[in-house]
């Protein structure tokens, strides 16, 4: 039965100091009678075989005690503490004892679930010393400040590309190696980004709450009415630093500039080509593929790019 946990539970107990602060006789040594309760062999309130000391043996596979002499018995990883072992195998177990006095949710740390009640009594410790916006978890702020510092320690193993965030960095290497997630239930198609996959849901069920109230037309996303309305407005606000040329998008602009740059960080995998533009990157896929999505209502003929269908239809004649 979990127990509920109060933030005054988050003391040090629960903090990943030194094995000092655990219990007499619980610190990593080369005699262990006082973890197995001497040479009788009884065992302690743990199964030895679980958080029993590696002594450097070389069995199931681990190599000598190097300061860690705790393993856990499933996964391969050591602990220098045995109270962090027992810790681990929460992971393997589910076990989860530590649980909300507001709502009941359980969790396997301490102080997982100290952090997690900030959530409910509005508790946001961790202030930003630059704009004062103030952040319940630390890794948050750290996260945030790199807004003001402008770094960003991930990096794109392919093109060099950096990211202040490890999800940001993945997600981008989606870009690369072409892989697709978030496949829709309706048509089957797939998706980089889950974001996208949800935008293109709407178009099956036909969710397009975002209007403009000059000629009418309505978006799935208000980003895409933004933009849309700087057509009846003629604003272009990004300016390329180089040449002057502006811009009513930002992606545009980035796309710009790489002319000046002579950057093309989209390569095929297949051939090495490689393209200033995600959008020319996937019609070039469409070679190596034969995707051809561009289908005529009149006959049926499929076509691998928009304007080969539109030059087609002129064979009909006008409608």
């Amino acid at each position: 039965m979990p127990q509920r946990a109060a933030l005054a539970e988050a003391g040090p107990g629960w903090s990943r100091g030194p094995c000092a602060e655990e219990e007499a006789g619980e610190r990593p040594g080369p005699a262990v009678e006082e973890e197995t309760g001497g040479p009788s062999g009884r065992e302690d309130s743990m199964p030895s075989s679980e958080v029993a000391p590696d002594t450097g043996s070389g069995t199931a596979g681990r190599g000598p005690w190097r300061g860690r002499p705790y393993p856990c018995g499933t996964c391969d990883r050591s602990f220098r503490c045995r109270s962090d072992a027992v810790k681990h195998q929460r992971i393997h177990s589910g076990e989860k004892p530590y649980e909300c006095s507001d709502c009941g949710r359980a969790f396997i740390h301490g102080a997982h679930v100290v952090r997690h009640q900030r959530s409910h009594h509005g508790e946001k410790p961790y202030g930003c010393p630059e704009c004062g916006k103030a952040f319940s978890q630390s890794f948050n702020l750290v996260r945030h400040q790199r807004s003001h510092t402008g770094e960003k320690p991930y990096g794109c193993a392919e093109c060099g590309k950096r990211f202040g965030q490890r999800s940001d960095a993945e997600k981008h290497g989606r870009v690369h190696s072409g892989e697709r997630l978030y496949q829709c239930g309706d048509c089957g198609q797939a998706f980089a980004h889950s974001s996208n996959a949800v935008r293109h849901r709407r178009s099956h069920h036909g969710q397009n709450p975002y209007a403009c109230p000059e000629c009418g037309q309505a978006f799935s996303q208000s980003s895409n009415l933004i933009q849309h309305q700087r057509v009846h407005t003629g604003e272009k606000p990004y300016a390329c630093p180089e040449c002057g040329r502006a811009f009513s998008r930002s992606s545009f602009l980035s796309e710009h500039r790489r002319i000046h740059t002579g950057e093309k960080p989209y390569e095929c995998s297949e051939c090495g080509r490689a393209f200033r533009a995600l959008s020319g990157f996937f019609r070039h896929q469409r070679v190596h593929t034969g995707e051809k999505p561009f289908h005529c209502a009149q006959c049926g003929r499929a076509f691998r790019l928009s304007f080969h269908l539109i030059q087609h239809q002129r064979v009909h004649g006008p409608e």
